[in-house]
């Protein structure tokens, strides 16, 4: 008795029905396995952003004691690294994935905040730079620049980490 393969197709389309009713039930099983860790995800994002809003006002704060120390070049190695931080902060934020509406909203303003710091390391890596090549008026500009960029992401981190509580 040969087979051809007409019929060797429903033969094995025969031989495997609980294949055929096992594939949706396991999709259905792996779309709950996903969406179970959303509900805790609020909270990771929380940890996550108080991780890393922390790295950052370290480093802000050792910039700072560069600056006011007079160590331009201090200054600007260490404001790269905490540009640097900050566009980590934010890559490592929009990993997250929140699990409420309000999570989803701190979730952009954290982003938009980690921006903002992300633009005050550059103006303040330019203020070393100018500082060095002994240009105050500019120094001051994007000096002025960086305050203006770091109270606007102050605010926004305030307010992603209220609507987290």
């Amino acid at each position: 008795m040969t087979k051809t393969a007409a019929t060797s197709h429903v033969t094995r389309l025969r031989c495997r029905p609980a294949l055929r009713l096992a594939a949706p039930a396991l999709l259905v099983l792996a779309a709950l396995g996903f969406a179970l860790p959303a509900y805790a995800s609020n909270a990771a994002l929380k940890r996550t952003l108080a991780t890393w809003s922390n790295r950052v006002a370290v480093d802000a704060n050792r910039v700072s004691l560069s600056a006011r120390h007079r160590h331009p070049r201090r200054m600007t190695t260490r404001a790269r690294r905490f540009r640097r931080d900050a566009l980590a902060a934010r890559s490592a934020l929009a990993a997250r994935r929140p699990s409420s509406a309000k999570g989803y909203r701190a979730k952009r303003l954290a982003l938009a905040a980690f921006s903002a710091f992300a633009v005050v390391g550059r103006q303040w890596v330019l203020t070393g730079q100018a500082r060095l090549h002994h240009r105050r008026l500019l120094a001051s500009r994007h000096a002025r620049l960086a305050k203006l960029w770091a109270s606007k992401g102050n605010r926004l981190l305030v307010a992603a980490g209220r609507l987290l509580r």
